[in-house]
């Protein structure tokens, strides 16, 4: 029995990472859409660099992971799929709908169509960081 309790500890602690790259990756997608539509020159150009490192970063992190947490496998599926729904509704939002030349509203609608993309991964990760 002690075995298995080691060997559960193990992976439960490794899930650790997978709540963090999904605490990271949300925190960065709040920051992500202003800047890339409210910032002057380079600021776009900077958050587009860093959001290609970033997705380089992560996919080397998913795929070398080695133990798989129960909770993380049954959560990436549906997490995934919701993130790629709020992050299209994001760029539809500030391609299609905000102007050009944002009024403070348009600027508060865009912070919590920000918060709304993220928050597919903010609770994957406090999904994943509070699971004992």
């Amino acid at each position: 029995m002690s075995e298995i309790d080691r060997v559960d500890r193990r992976v439960r602690h490794s899930s650790r990472g997978a709540g963090w790259y999904f605490v990271i990756t949300g925190l960065a997608t709040i920051a992500y859409w202003p800047a890339m539509f409210l910032g002057d020159d380079p600021v776009p150009d900077v958050a587009a660099v860093g959001w290609v490192v970033l997705t380089v970063v992560s996919t080397v992190y998913w795929v070398r992971r080695r133990v798989h947490n129960p909770l993380v496998r049954r959560l990436n599926g549906p997490i995934t799929g919701a993130y790629v729904v709020t992050m299209l509704a994001a760029f539809a939002f500030c391609v299609f709908v905000m102007p050009e030349r944002p009024a403070p509203g348009w600027v508060a609608a865009l912070v919590i169509v920000s918060v709304v993309a993220a928050l597919p991964l903010l609770y994957a990760g406090w999904r994943v960081l509070t699971d004992r």
